[in-house]
């Protein structure tokens, strides 16, 4: 009998787990941890039960993975979106404008990222490295005024969590707007005294930016 060959194996170890992600980032976009068993998940993949414990422990890691792999993705854009930025109020605005963003154009991963991302509440939580060194610089060199370190943390986190679930609510419309009153919330409670200027500007920069990068349909 011939042993199947490792790259076939490694082949259909990969389709399996992407089946899994997507059926579990679907299923816990609509309803709770509890309220999916695994069960219901190897049914959605359409793959055997054996299967999902050759890749996860439990439903609670793959939600996990799950949650990590969406927060990881809008993270790296914020990276981008900030790069090149000198001002840290600017950058932390833009931030949570490409969270915005991204829950439009993306609100199943954004809504399983709200459900599942109970660590953002820990202002030296890893996942909160970004806003946190951004925070550091702003405070240091005074364009932060009247906060502590961790409550600017603790309030930048809300303010980003707030703002994807209003996103989703709100769909499409008028994002760029939301994003820039959300951002000069923000921004005024970490004391920026140019908040509503800077707001706009980072909006602007977001929006503007991701529209003009976006492939044109050709003209008939």
């Amino acid at each position: 009998m011939t042993e199947p060959k490792p790259q076939r194996i490694d082949r259909r170890r990969v389709r399996t787990r992407a089946a899994l992600l997507r059926a579990g980032q679907q299923l816990f976009s609509e309803r709770s941890v509890d309220g999916v068993s695994i069960d219901d998940i190897v049914a959605a993949a359409q793959v055997a039960k054996g299967s999902f414990y050759n890749h996860f422990p439990d439903k609670d890691a793959l939600a996990q993975a799950l949650a990590d792999q969406a927060r990881a993705s809008v993270e790296t854009t914020a990276a981008v979106a900030g790069a090149g930025v000198a001002d840290p109020a600017e950058r932390v605005a833009r931030a949570l404008c490409v969270f915005v963003r991204q829950a439009v154009e993306h609100p199943e991963s954004s809504r399983l990222m709200l459900r599942l991302f109970h660590g953002a509440a820990v202002p030296d939580a890893p996942m909160n490295a970004g806003v946190r060194a951004d925070i550091q610089e702003g405070l240091a060199a005074g364009r932060f005024s009247g906060i502590g370190l961790e409550a600017a943390i603790l309030l930048a986190v809300g303010a980003v969590q707030i703002a994807v679930a209003r996103a989703i609510e709100r769909e499409a419309t008028n994002t760029d707007a939301l994003a820039a009153d959300l951002a000069l919330g923000l921004l005024r409670g970490l004391g920026v005294a140019d908040a509503p200027a800077v707001a706009t500007r980072a909006a602007s920069g977001v929006f503007k930016a991701h529209t003009a990068a976006k492939p044109q349909g050709k003209l008939a």
